[in-house]
């Protein structure tokens, strides 16, 4: 991976934050969005580049306590990536694995919902903190700051030494995180489900600069910027841009009320992605998704059709039951809004 290769990510501005903690947050962005007209105003670069800042800088975010009870419930395990810690856990000590990757600014007990419905299954479950995320360590940009590619790089090789990978549940920017590793080489496992995908990246800079008030001319600068650092048009960061020879089956969840990812980014993975199915839920938003039961279901049913390929055949399921998952999975779907099936 290239020392200068980083990517974008739609988060909201979480500097000033850190500086004027005793401010309420409305106060806060009032500050920004001033201070960032008038920086504009007097150097484009120097604005660009503080836009940049914010862009780059990740939310820590701690697990709720039922989150991390579970979170101290696992096996602690420790990755190195770009010779920085990588915090992980693991539900289980053998048999075949699924991996749970949080989104920007997340951290892995968001996806605690999953490990006891995959457990019963039969699969060891596997989480991790991405750089800068969590109690994982600074990425190499440092503080904050963290690109798309590292955490891409984190999966690789938090996957790297399970030869049983069957699959991977990623919420929201973890789903961009995926296909990225995709794209750069990694070779998925057979079955991926994304929840909440944050699938067009590169549609995500205008709604930011508005957000911070970043002028027409600042805007231009930070575009040309990134993507001259990236060595990639702002495009190859989207979804629907993973070549077809990547691609695997997937199931895609997203809630049409989303407010902070609309549900037209998990559609757009649809026309590019023939083995892609969108199932769509109403009310529950951005994050409820993760915890409700009904999603948490299909989602487990939709990963239990990968145990008949698993490599252990001890803990494979018999060849026998897999009528009974495929009708099991079938029937689940008549509670959602079927919006596209796999082809």
């Amino acid at each position: 991976m290239n020392e200068h290769t980083r990517t974008a990510q739609p988060n909201a501005p979480a500097a000033p934050e850190a500086a004027a903690p005793w401010l309420k947050p409305n106060v806060r962005l009032s500050l920004l969005r001033a201070a960032m007209r008038a920086l504009g105003g007097i150097s484009v670069r120097h604005a660009a580049r503080w836009m940049d800042h914010l862009w780059f800088s990740a939310p820590r975010t701690k697990p709720r306590d039922t989150d991390q009870a579970w979170l101290d419930s696992a096996t602690p395990l420790s990755f190195n990536v770009h010779q920085r810690h990588v915090a992980g856990w693991s539900w289980g000590d053998s048999g075949p694995a699924i991996v749970l990757v949080h989104g920007w600014g997340g951290n892995a007990g968001h996806l605690c919902s999953l490990v006891a419905p995959l457990r019963r299954l039969g699969f060891r479950v596997i989480a991790f903190d991405a750089p800068a995320h969590g109690v994982s360590s600074p990425s190499r940009l440092g503080g904050k700051r963290v690109t798309f590619f590292e955490m891409a790089e984190a999966l690789r090789v938090v996957t790297a030494s399970e030869p049983a990978l069957c699959g991977v549940v990623a919420h929201s920017g973890g789903c961009a995180v995926v296909a990225l590793a995709m794209r750069e080489g990694w070779q998925p496992p057979s079955r991926l489900a994304f929840v909440a995908p944050f699938a067009l990246p590169s549609t995500a800079i205008d709604s930011f600069a508005r957000a911070i008030s970043a002028t027409p001319a600042v805007v231009g600068a930070f575009r040309e910027g990134v993507q001259s650092w990236l060595g990639h048009p702002w495009s190859y960061l989207d979804i629907a841009n993973t070549p077809e020879r990547c691609q695997r089956p997937l199931l895609v969840m997203h809630d049409v009320q989303d407010k902070e990812v609309p549900v037209e980014q998990a559609q757009s993975i649809l026309r590019t992605w023939p083995s892609a199915r969108l199932e769509t839920t109403h009310g529950l938003g951005h994050r409820r998704i993760l915890r409700d039961a009904g999603v948490i279901q299909q989602l487990a049913a939709f990963m239990a059709l990968a145990l008949e390929g698993a490599k252990s055949a001890a803990d494979a399921t018999p060849a026998a039951s897999r009528d009974e998952l495929d009708l099991a999975y079938e029937a689940s779907g008549s509670i959602w809004t079927k919006v596209a099936h796999r082809g």
